[in-house]
């Protein structure tokens, strides 16, 4: 007599769900990024042309 089946626990359902999500997600991207003949090959400028800094460091206490 062959074994039941176990039931999958939340996070093995939870997994496999977003496991197909991601696939689907991929499979849509794929079909849009089939259109790369309309996109422009213009790189439009920054909106801020300020440099990019690193946050100071604050004295604590």
């Amino acid at each position: 007599m062959p074994k039941p089946k176990k039931r999958l626990s939340k996070s093995a359902k939870a997994a496999q769900k977003l496991l197909s999500d991601s696939k689907m997600l991929a499979s849509a991207k794929a079909a849009v990024n089939g259109g790369q003949e309309f996109k422009s090959s213009v790189v439009t400028p920054r909106a801020n042309t300020t440099a990019i800094k690193p946050r100071p460091e604050k004295k604590k206490g």
